[in-house]
């Protein structure tokens, strides 16, 4: 767990953590040095304590937290694949989605001017 990194960041002592929360000093420092694996509800404490969430509280690395199952499975592929592209990646798809839909704007004008709808 990062507890003890959260820590001293904040220059708090564990004596002060555990004063807060109503535990003792002993048993914070057993959470704090992985000895004893803390129950949901003091992770939950633990994670309002520090202003984090419980899933950096255990380290655990979450990609991005998407729904997918709104979209199709073309969609869900493209976002599974756009997860895995570096920032000169992310920067070119950006502009070549940008023209994608500037074009289906131009060719949505286009036809309004051919029906005699502007």
């Amino acid at each position: 767990m990062k507890l003890r990194n959260l820590r001293q960041e904040q220059k708090i002592s564990q004596t002060t953590v555990a004063k807060d929360l109503n535990m003792t000093q002993e048993k914070y420092s057993r959470i704090e040095n992985n000895i004893t694996d803390p129950d949901i509800q003091t992770l939950i404490k633990l994670a309002d304590y520090f202003h984090t969430t419980i899933d950096n509280l255990l380290d655990h690395k979450v990609p991005y937290l998407i729904d997918k199952s709104y979209y199709t499975d073309e969609q869900q592929m493209l976002i599974d694949e756009i997860a895995n592209l570096d920032r000169e990646q992310c920067r070119l798809t950006k502009a070549y989605i940008d023209g994608l839909n500037e074009g289906k704007r131009r060719q949505e004008e286009l036809l309004k001017k051919l029906r005699g709808e502007t």
